[in-house]
């Protein structure tokens, strides 16, 4: 029950990721085409893109951990099936305290983005620093739902 609420959310924020990543190509290509065929600069886009950059970037984090994507750099490799089961759930341990920490401070920093305003859009920062407490939060979630990386275990 709670991998598959787990997997429509992480579902849910693939589907926002893809949709600024595709309207970040958009912006782009419209920016590109404005400034060098036309001659005419839109001033909000760069400022736009950057915002779906980081937001596209930053919900890609818990879509990759709950899809086990993430790169794994083995360097203690073991031949026991236990010690590499112990060594799996330190990692994974130590992923959660990092992700619960960065959720943390991110939502104190995006507090105090609050109070000041992008120069183009006029938005809120804290629209742009949103996405670190959330993305950091939706993979302490993966990471507790997931099950075990098919790939772990024992090293010949």
């Amino acid at each position: 029950m709670l991998r598959r609420a787990v997997g429509a959310v992480m579902l849910s924020a693939k589907a926002v990721m893809v949709a600024a990543f595709s309207a970040m190509i958009a912006l782009t290509l419209l920016q590109v085409v404005n400034r060098y065929a036309i001659g005419f600069t839109l001033f909000w886009t760069e400022e736009l893109i950057v915002l779906l950059l980081v937001w596209s970037m930053l919900l890609g984090l818990p879509v990759q951990l709950w899809e086990h994507e993430e790169i794994v750099v083995d360097v203690w490799p073991v031949a026991n099936e236990r010690l590499a089961k112990a060594k799996w759930l330190l990692a994974t341990a130590c992923s959660i305290l990092f992700c619960a920490v960065l959720a943390w401070t991110g939502w104190a920093f995006t507090g105090r983005g609050m109070i000041a305003a992008s120069p183009a859009l006029g938005l809120s920062r804290a629209w742009f620093f949103a996405p670190i407490p959330l993305s950091a939060s939706l993979a302490v979630l993966a990471l507790l739902a997931r099950r075990r990386a098919p790939s772990v275990g024992i090293e010949a």
